[in-house]
């Protein structure tokens, strides 16, 4: 498998910009590549190299009475797709409303051009089958039912237009994740990076196995208030919330986001800052957003203390501020948002994170999680593959799965200690975090399961 080059890319696309009759035009040209084996017990079920190109054309028409926007794509990569692409733009927006509110296309950038791992793209579905025998062959042994997903994807975005701005660059990812089953219990692990050498399989296997293992013969615990030790997924499930609800400044526009009536308070403790960080390397991003915008590290929350929401150009000139480099494809029905979110870590090891507890619960993952209340960040959901007791400092055994409903903002309020390692998590609705596992004085628990 191979992306586009650069050269060829952003050569394609200026050729649409100087034949668009448009007053502003911008060409957005992607190739994406993914290369994905799914298993279970029988061993691989699914598995496929797959293909995606797409060529977009946003127009700016003024044919008298102001700017009409629209925009369109096609499945393609070529003169002859761009051109298809370019018509059917112009001839929505000639139908399309005035927008008197179009801020001007941004201009020349010097963005830093990013490179997609060879890695990952070369790693091939022989080395994938290795992992899966190591895994099916450990689930075995424990008398386990495996199921789990190896993915490389790999991604080169272009972006040129009418103003001189032109931009390109790579981006790669791969992933392993297992969920070991059986005997009533379940344990999940996973491991994220830009190269498969930053994901330890290993590991991953013996996680999986150990807590589906250890759930067995879970404990009924009664509903209430326990401080907690969230582990890495069980955190990114909760936090993504702030970034989708409540990090954009479209959501403080629309008083929908708990930042609002809050600038620059100190919510939490100094120990938890927050980042938007595009060139983490367990979660490297291109080093642009779907503006063409250069990004840079952005503090989302500074030792506790709430900081601005992130930008687009809308946004920015309504805020009289310059964008901070997180612009969706524009025009885009949702607005800014952080997409690379990095919690700093702390010291502690998770050993020492749950010996920190004199009773409580170790979660190992959320799921079915959903906001109530976005101006609190009141959210619910369930715990997952792996919930157990804490008792004198130490996991004793496996207690059945609880729901919960729990404001995050006051759940951060008790952060008590985060772990020294971060990793990237995933959540089940979308989107993955960089975050060490963390403790916090109390999680209010609803109600219980029986299983």
């Amino acid at each position: 498998m191979g992306l586009i080059t650069g050269a060829s890319a952003l050569e394609v696309a200026a050729q649409i910009v100087r034949e668009s009759p448009a007053a502003e035009t911008e060409v957005t040209l992607e190739h994406g590549l993914e290369r994905f084996a799914r298993f279970a017990a029988e061993g691989p079920t699914q598995s496929a190299d797959r293909e995606r190109h797409e060529f977009a054309v946003r127009v700016r028409l003024d044919e008298g009475g102001g700017l009409r926007e629209a925009r369109a794509s096609v499945a393609g990569n070529s003169l002859a797709d761009g051109r298809r692409a370019l018509a059917r733009a112009i001839e929505l927006a000639r139908f399309a409303p005035v927008n008197p509110e179009l801020v001007p296309m941004g201009g020349a950038v010097d963005v830093r051009e990013t490179f997609a791992p060879p890695q990952t793209l070369a790693h091939s579905f022989e080395e994938k089958a290795r992992w899966i025998r190591a895994a099916l062959a450990a689930c075995e042994t424990a008398e386990l039912e495996p199921a789990g997903l190896i993915q490389s994807t790999a991604l080169a975005r272009a972006i040129v237009n009418s103003r001189d701005r032109a931009v390109f660059g790579q981006t790669g990812r791969h992933g392993f994740s297992l969920t070991a089953s059986g005997g009533g219990g379940a344990g999940l692990a996973q491991s994220f990076g830009a190269e498969p050498d930053q994901v330890d399989h290993a590991s991953v296997i013996r996680k999986a196995v150990d807590k589906a293992l250890a759930s067995r013969a879970p404990l009924a615990l009664e509903p209430g208030e326990y401080p907690v030790v969230l582990e890495p997924l069980a955190v990114s499930a909760i936090l993504l919330f702030a970034a989708y609800q409540g990090f954009g400044a479209r959501e403080v526009e629309e008083q929908s986001s708990f930042l609002c009536g809050r600038d620059g308070a100190r919510l939490w403790p100094a120990a938890l800052s927050i980042t938007d960080d595009p060139q983490n390397p367990l979660m490297p991003a291109l080093a642009f957003d779907g503006e063409g915008t250069p990004k840079s590290t952005v503090k989302l929350v500074d030792s506790g203390r709430l900081c601005a929401p992130v930008t687009d150009r809308h946004y920015a000139r309504r805020r009289g501020t310059s964008s901070t480099g997180h612009a969706q494809a524009q025009p885009a029905v949702c607005g800014p948002a952080p997409q690379n979110m990095v919690v700093a870590s702390g010291n502690s090891s998770l050993e020492e994170l749950i010996a920190g507890i004199e009773r409580g619960l170790l979660v190992s993952q959320f799921h079915y999680t959903n906001a109530i209340d976005s101006k609190e960040l009141l959210l619910t959901g369930m715990t997952r593959n792996g919930t157990f007791l804490i008792e004198g400092g130490r996991v004793v055994r496996a207690v059945k799965n609880l729901r919960f409903t729990q404001s995050l903002l006051e759940a951060l309020a008790g952060l008590t200690d985060l772990g020294r390692t971060g990793e990237a998590a995933g959540a089940l609705f979308d989107g993955e975090i960089v975050t060490p596992p963390m403790s916090l004085a109390r999680f209010r628990f609803t109600s219980s399961t029986d299983f």
